[in-house]
């Protein structure tokens, strides 16, 4: 069953969708911020965002792999390209966007806060690439996707040889973001008992350096 990677078009986006929702289905803090996955009916919010970020934004890049003999997307990466230095006001967090019904609202604002004062501290306005998110369907794992996905934006950096590359990474992650240069430079940690569960959850902010540097 070849695998080929592609940019993804707008009509993509529902398919790209349902891929992230069951991706991450078993990850804990997923968990809590989705605690009932919104029916295809109810993801409005987050299917205009990404439709506006794969027709006008510039700086995004929708990439998805597809399985040729089904005909059918099974992995997407949501990359963020900025070649050039960007003013303050273009990269200071900005107020929460909207979320889709069945959100726990609170917390996954917590959680996006907590992501952009990360990215703001570590890579502030500076050129470099960042993988926004990267998901594989679960039947789908395993098969090398993920790391096409990962692959071509690495690429995209050592082609410019002066951009580094950033990410958050889940624990299930980490190691594949390891093997493809990542270092491990802070950590985000989000506390699940606040939200009914147990212990820490933490996710791994990494860097790739430059090639060039």
């Amino acid at each position: 069953m070849p695998l080929i990677i592609d940019k993804a078009q707008e009509a993509d986006i529902p398919k790209l969708l349902d891929i992230m929702y069951t991706a991450f289905a078993d990850d804990p803090w997923d968990r809590i911020m989705f605690p009932q996955i919104p029916p295809p009916d109810r993801r409005g919010l987050t299917l205009a965002q990404w439709r506006d970020e794969v027709s006008v934004d510039p700086h995004t890049a929708f990439m998805k792999v597809v399985d040729t003999d089904l005909n059918e997307s099974i992995a997407f990466a949501r990359w963020h390209i900025y070649r050039t230095e960007r003013p303050e006001s273009e990269w200071k967090r900005a107020e929460a966007k909207g979320w889709d019904e069945g959100t726990n609202v609170e917390a996954a604002n917590e959680f996006y806060y907590k992501i952009h004062e990360k990215r703001e501290k570590v890579m502030g306005g500076k050129p470099h690439c960042c993988l926004n998110m990267l998901a594989t369907h679960p039947y789908h794992q395993r098969r090398g996707a993920g790391r096409m996905l990962l692959r071509w934006g690495t690429d995209v950096a050592d082609e410019a040889k002066t951009f580094p590359c950033y990410l958050e990474a889940t624990p299930v992650g980490q190691h594949l973001y390891q093997s493809a240069g990542f270092e491990h430079v802070e950590t985000l940690d989000m506390d699940l008992s606040k939200w009914g569960g147990e212990g820490i959850y933490y996710h791994y902010v990494m860097v790739r350096p430059a090639k060039g540097i």
